[in-house]
């Protein structure tokens, strides 16, 4: 094969299966400008996530010709594009951000407007099918959650479902920070009044939208009677369990416990809770006697992780919908941060049946928040190895000379992993090459280069 026709060879752009009729209306251009007037942002930033960058143009002129604001295009995010990339957005000074697509709803240190993505629903249809499965919310309360493409139907979602169930609830979005607010949702009844998740453990819950990484965030973090969804297309009702997930969580819980070195792996934009569960996170590590890497390493891909044989089981600071953590083509696992603090922290409750994937409510004051005590020398046995597994805790009260022998065996241990490995770098071996004038290097590519015989 000639090298040359891969590096000559034109690529065409495959269009989006999707056209926008009224981008004014759909991209909510006139709110966004009254937004960005009231508060008197003269730099903001629009960001898109892949498959609206297309639009991205015409919405910036859009925006232009109504606000007189210097305006930048965000694209290709840090991390996932459901988080406002508040990084990018510092490069140029950016006053606030404009997020378009689906969101996580976590909380950013930059103003946020946030523009959902809207979809067409047969809301009647829906409602007969809820119906037709429970005709009445007397015996049992049900509690409604839709898919923030429809958030554009929210009167009349709200209104059609109060009539059908007085009795009941429904999880709105909610965009603005609430102590009861939980996954970006705040639970009400037909009089408006807030209530916290804890109402939901009686209720069954029906989720209208499609499978995918947000219903099962809520299947998993919500603790409910039981869980439904409902297609809001091919009007099917299915009963979701996530048993097997569970079992392989508590599978991971022990490895927690059996590794020695933790990876804290940072996949998550600036802000104050990052800093906070990062340092959580190390003093678990800490009082336990294991060892704690902070890995930064942009978005995770399996030849990045691959780096770092070291480390024995990763623990991934990221937003709640990442499916990162479900990805077993990893040589080494990734948990939550609530499952390692199962593992680590003695105060916590060994067995549970919802999961905490939004980790800011692990931080002191919020609802899932457990002191952490010193830990103690212990010795178990480990369910995965069957070997034994001692606890080795080093006392909190050091001085300094024991402190700086500890970080000077450290030190050595993370030099002799590096000089075990085959391969350590590039080398700079500065004084060590010989001085030479700069001459033609080689051209082509991987498979064939120029000065190589074919």
């Amino acid at each position: 094969i000639d090298g040359k026709i891969c590096i000559e060879r034109e690529l065409g752009v495959v269009p989006t299966n999707r056209e926008f009729e009224d981008l004014i209306s759909y991209f909510d251009v006139l709110k966004t400008c009254k937004w960005i007037s009231d508060n008197n942002y003269s730099k903001v930033c629009l960001q898109f996530p892949d498959e609206l960058l297309n639009v991205s143009a015409v919405i910036f002129e859009e925006i232009k010709n109504i606000c007189d604001v210097d305006l930048y295009i965000l694209g290709d995010t840090s991390y996932a594009s459901c988080c406002v990339d508040a990084v990018a957005a510092m490069h140029v000074q950016g006053d606030a951000v404009i997020h378009y697509g689906r969101s996580c709803f976590t909380k950013s240190n930059i103003p946020v407007f946030t523009v959902l993505p809207k979809k067409e629903l047969n809301l009647s249809s829906s409602m007969k099918t809820s119906q037709d499965k429970f005709d009445s919310d007397k015996l049992d309360k049900l509690c409604l959650f839709y898919d923030c493409e429809f958030e554009h139907y929210k009167d009349e979602i709200e209104k059609s479902w109060y009539q059908q169930y007085p009795n009941s609830y429904i999880a709105c979005i909610e965009m603005d920070e609430n102590r009861k607010r939980f996954l970006g949702r705040l639970v009400r009844d037909v009089n408006g009044e807030v209530y916290n998740s804890d109402v939901l453990k009686n209720c069954t819950c029906i989720y209208i939208g499609f499978s995918g990484q947000t219903l099962f965030i809520y299947t998993i973090s919500i603790e409910a009677k039981q869980w439904f969804s409902l297609n809001p297309e091919t009007l099917e009702i299915v009963s979701k369990t996530e048993t097997a997930w569970f079992k392989r969580r508590r599978f991971l819980i022990e490895k927690c416990k059996d590794a020695n070195t933790i990876g804290i792996l940072i996949c998550k934009l600036a802000g104050d809770q990052t800093k906070d569960i990062i340092s959580r996170l190390k003093d678990l590590c800490k009082v336990n006697g294991k060892k704690s890497y902070i890995i930064s390493v942009g978005k995770p891909n399996v030849a990045k992780l691959a780096n770092f044989p070291e480390i024995d089981i990763y623990v991934m600071v990221a937003c709640p919908e990442n499916d990162l953590y479900n990805n077993r083509d990893f040589y080494k696992p990734i948990v939550y941060p609530f499952e390692l603090e199962v593992a680590l922290n003695s105060n916590r409750e060994p067995y549970f049946t919802s999961h905490v994937t939004d980790y800011d409510e692990l931080l002191p004051g919020n609802k899932h928040y457990c002191d952490l005590n010193e830990a103690t020398e212990t010795t178990d046995v480990s369910l995965i190895t069957n070997k034994i597994r001692e606890t080795k805790v080093n006392s909190s009260i050091e001085s300094s000379m024991e402190l700086a022998e500890k970080q000077s065996m450290a030190l050595e241990t993370i030099g002799q992993n590096l000089q075990e490995r085959s391969w350590k770098g590039l080398e700079q071996k500065l004084g060590e090459t010989e001085v030479k004038k700069a001459e033609e290097g080689r051209k082509g590519i991987p498979l064939q280069y120029n000065n190589e015989p074919e």
